[in-house]
């Protein structure tokens, strides 16, 4: 497959641009929005769902077929089975099932059209021409069902900066029916919100039901739909629990969800939003604070202070999204995907959908996955304990693609040779981005920096998936062996790299996958004779692997393997390994925690010394504050069955699956 016919097919086929949204009407059509000069326009096109099947028989009088196309190639998933409605196409997924027929499928008929149309959305828009709306509420108490619940305001914010806060002044009804007029007349493509999954949206929805008013949202005047079942949403090595909403030809984007998609280093305490937005140094100076149990008394008492705080909530929102959702974007022109499920779904499920449209496209049978296999994982290794300084760390750029790609490392399933490719073009069109971003920036050009920074790390998101989809279970040109090349290749070269910087008189500490935290030798100080000492390490890896300058710090705390603190340039601690940081441990523990390793790192082990007597005497005494002693912890089968105490406190407070609690145990041993 020559270069040119892998970019058709991983940027789609299709020239069709302004895409703000695609949605199923009636059976056999699709709905398409398009944005022209500010308005939205819809044009409804025809739709065959589809489905790949091992065997043509079963299909052959099956209702609802209109055609059994076979597919050329030797995998198993041979014939292509199109359907006349989306109905018929559910009977046929539930038949499939009952009878063990292997099939390979999308559940979403929007992601069927897009992966056969070669259409994607956003093609020819900037993150800047999405029309957004964000949104919060301010409530009586957390709990919609309860005899006193009530939303007392709304406050919404659009991409333009219009604000506006909707008060509880005549009736609930009359703010929720303000609501629906002011969706209907801004007419956003996205709307966005700080846990807006978990509490915003379910609240909205359960006190509407509660008056017998529909929350007429969609572009087609038809409902908010929120899903009883729990999705998942996957952060790095964590799958969280959500409840799915969904809009007619609108998007909902969670930044609670993002921002932890965002902060892949672990760095923040927390996700809250006032803590995410004051960690991150984007807290504005007039910023109005409340504390929870304030805002049902202050509806009483002070209303405009409520107001200015539900203000700042959706313009801190608006900040977040900013900040943690253009590598969605920009990713959504990609992929045969809506917004809302690229932000999301993991990056396994992703690469899937790329090589499916690229082989439906050259109208190509489909392997079915392997069965799973063991394989190392990448090298982590303790050289050295104690207190170090200056301490530089250097990485092997993109590391598992680099070796892919360098060696030819590929699927075995892929009999087209389209994954090798498609890493080579994202790859090639990651670097033009970063020359891009780089010359934007320059020239002081923010929104078009903003956009090809957007643009070059959805590049890198895709590019470092390409390797962990090798492994990934559910996908249909997954190797567990090519997966297991990759990482011994990339175990030896991180060992060649601590390997040079001995040999250079430098003291490797940490080792952790496609990175080492080392002391530069004697003579290496400055910024500048760090990235050429690197570069001269960089020289004597296999072609195709570049070793990167990726921070300096001012000393580092090695305590175990992946668990040390790193006291930066800028004088920030930052801690790693959940020995160390850990958002259950009780708030004074982590203060202690963090005190003690700034002593360390700045070389007065004493004042560690008596910051723990200090809280140790503070315990003694019962002066440290409920809250700093609550643990925290998520509502799963996990924590349910976790000990009877627990058990109970949830049968107490009537905690839900997917809740968040903070908890403390009290003198006679109960928990509250």
């Amino acid at each position: 497959m020559c270069i040119s016919t892998t970019e058709r097919l991983l940027f789609g086929a299709d020239p069709l641009t302004h895409i703000v949204a695609a949605e199923l009407w009636g059976g056999d059509q699709v709905r398409v929005y398009r944005r022209r000069n500010g308005e939205v326009v819809a044009e409804d096109v025809p739709f065959a769902p589809w489905l790949v099947a091992e065997r043509e028989a079963p299909w052959r009088a099956f209702p609802g077929v209109t055609g059994i196309e076979p597919l050329a190639g030797g995998h198993p998933l041979r014939h292509l089975v199109t359907f006349n409605s989306w109905g018929a196409f559910l009977d046929a997924s539930r038949a499939a099932r009952d009878s063990a027929e292997r099939v390979h499928r999308l559940r979403s008929p929007i992601e069927q059209y897009l992966a056969m149309s070669g259409r994607t959305l956003f093609k020819g828009m900037i993150f800047g021409d999405l029309v957004r709306l964000q949104l919060d509420i301010e409530t009586t108490g957390l709990d919609s069902e309860a005899p006193d619940a009530r939303v007392l305001m709304i406050a919404l914010r659009t991409t333009d900066g219009w604000e506006e806060a909707l008060l509880n002044e005549g009736s609930e009804a009359d703010l929720l029916h303000q609501l629906n007029r002011r969706i209907g007349d801004l007419a956003p493509d996205v709307i966005e919100g700080h846990n807006i999954f978990n509490f915003d949206l379910p609240y909205l929805a359960s006190r509407a039901n509660r008056l017998g008013i529909t929350l007429s949202w969609g572009r087609d005047g038809s409902a908010l739909r929120i899903d009883d079942y729990g999705a998942r949403f996957k952060a790095g090595q964590h799958t969280l629990p959500f409840r799915m909403a969904t809009i007619h030809g609108r998007h909902i984007i969670d930044t609670y969800q993002q921002i932890q998609r965002y902060d892949v280093g672990g760095q923040l305490r927390s996700y809250g939003l006032k803590n995410a937005i004051r960690e991150l140094g984007l807290e504005r100076d007039d910023r109005t604070h409340l504390d929870g149990a304030q805002i049902s008394s202050l509806w009483q008492t002070d209303p405009k202070r409520l107001t200015r705080y539900a203000l700042d909530d959706v313009r801190d929102v608006d900040t977040l999204a900013r900040l943690s959702t253009q590598t969605e974007f920009y990713q959504t022109q990609l992929l045969p995907r809506t917004y809302q499920v690229v932000a999301t779904g993991g990056p396994g499920e992703k690469i899937n959908d790329l090589l499916v449209r690229a082989y439906l496209a050259e109208r190509h049978s489909l392997p079915q996955p392997t069965a799973p296999k063991d394989f190392a994982g990448g090298h982590a290794e303790l050289l050295a304990t104690g207190v170090f300084h200056p301490v530089v760390k250097c990485d092997v750029e993109s590391l598992y693609p680099s070796i892919m790609v360098s060696q030819g490392i590929t699927s075995g399933s892929d009999t087209l040779g389209a994954y090798l490719p498609m890493l080579r073009e994202l790859t090639d069109r990651r670097l033009e981005a970063k020359t891009r971003l780089r010359a934007e920036r320059e020239a002081g050009n923010v929104e078009q920096s903003a956009m090809w920074d957007g643009i070059q790390a959805s590049f890198k998101v895709l590019i470092n998936s390409f390797y962990g989809y090798l492994g990934y279970r559910a996908g249909l040109f997954n190797d567990f062996d090519a997966a297991a090349r990759v990482t011994n290749e990339g175990q030896r070269i991180v060992r060649q790299v601590v390997g040079e910087l001995q040999r250079n008189g430098a003291l490797p500490i940490e080792v952790d996958t496609d990175g080492v935290y080392f002391v530069p030798p004697p003579g290496v100080s400055h910024p500048d004779e760090e990235q050429e000492f690197i570069a001269a390490v960089s020289s004597t890896l296999p072609d195709g692997i570049r070793l990167a300058h990726d921070g300096r710090y001012q000393s580092m705390l090695s305590l175990r393997i992946k668990t040390y603190a790193l006291l930066a340039e800028d004088g920030v601690v930052l801690l790693k390994g959940s020995a160390l940081r850990n958002r259950r441990t009780e708030r004074c523990l982590r203060a202690f925690l963090e005190e003690a390793c700034l002593a360390f790192l700045e070389h007065d082990p004493d004042r560690a010394r008596t910051a723990y007597f200090t809280l140790a005497e503070r315990m003694r005494q019962r002066r440290v504050a409920v809250p700093d002693l609550t643990q925290w912890g998520l509502v799963n089968n996990e924590t349910i069955g976790a000990q009877p105490r627990v058990k109970a406190l949830l049968q107490r407070t009537g905690s839900q699956g997917g809740d968040r609690i903070e908890y403390y145990e009290r003198d006679d041993g109960v928990l509250a």
